[in-house]
């Protein structure tokens, strides 16, 4: 089982990541800044990554950027998304012939559709699987864009409630993700649905219950095939964190890059969600 680049191993009941880490030399690094173009102001934590490939990273609070293309097909797309913006896109020959490399995103605008409850008295449901004991399954390092989650199919239309982690143990003092759901568009294409970022914190001292977070205020629907994922958008530093894991119930998904493919691997992590029937 792999999540985020990571081997998973189960050693007298406890399953934890060791994580490869590659090379630390770059051949040939391109760097940049992005900005919004109402603004002119950096934008912080934008992804950037190489289209269909797991290769990518995260710039930093002020939108600077470090990517490496080396290896990479002077056909092939690099893109740049944020949430609140609309992305943005180059062939990787024509990237990295410009030697400016200020990137400028557009704001981007969203309706608000209405949301009707189905019942009066509202009938709210589970999604995912409340894994509370057992075995545990973490980090040791992270990757800038990495994403794990969950992989559910909704029958009837869901608005969210709240989004529930079941933290097994955390040495870092605080840890800060931000939340991506990606629903489906067709049977290979998923759009993040979401119109601004949510980011989930939490620290140490919380962990001995689920940590849980209030979405109710961002009106989520869900309907259909849909990834609930968790992303490292910013380096948590040395430390470890592990989540309770059913090695024999579901599966976890993880990419290396927000622009890659998700793998699939056995054992669903203690994440889940409740959500309340809507039309």
């Amino acid at each position: 089982m792999t999540l985020c680049g990571q081997k998973l191993y189960i050693k007298e009941g406890l399953v934890f990541f060791i994580l490869f880490i590659p090379g630390l030399v770059f051949c040939q690094p391109h760097s940049g800044k992005i900005l919004s173009s109402e603004t002119k102001l950096g934008i912080g934590f934008v992804n950037v990554g190489i289209k269909g490939k797991n290769i990518g990273t995260v710039s930093d609070e002020h939108g600077n950027f470090i990517i490496n293309l080396e290896r990479i097909d002077e056909n092939d797309s690099v893109r740049f998304s944020m949430i609140g913006f609309e992305s943005k896109s180059f062939q990787v020959g024509n990237f990295k012939q410009d030697t400016s490399k200020f990137i400028y995103l557009n704001p981007r605008v969203f309706s608000i559709e209405e949301v009707k409850v189905l019942y009066q008295r509202p009938r709210k449901v589970l999604i995912g699987y409340e894994v509370t004991s057992g075995l545990s399954a973490g980090f040791g390092y992270n990757f800038l864009g990495c994403e794990f989650g969950i992989k559910v199919n909704i029958k009837r239309p869901v608005r969210l409630l709240d989004l529930n982690l079941n933290v097994a143990s955390c040495t870092f003092d605080t840890v800060t993700y931000r939340l991506n759901i990606y629903q489906s568009i067709d049977k290979s294409e998923y759009k993040n649905i979401l119109t601004k970022p949510i980011y989930i914190s939490f620290t140490k001292d919380k962990i001995n219950e689920p940590v849980t977070f209030d979405l109710s205020k961002y009106f989520i629907k869900i309907e259909g095939d849909v990834y609930i994922a968790l992303e490292l958008f910013k380096d948590f530093g040395e430390g470890k964190l592990f989540y309770y894991t059913d090695p024999l119930w579901g599966d976890t998904y993880n990419r290396r890059a927000i622009e890659g493919t998700w793998a699939k691997a056995s054992g669903e992590i203690g994440m889940y969600l409740h959500g309340q029937l809507i039309r």
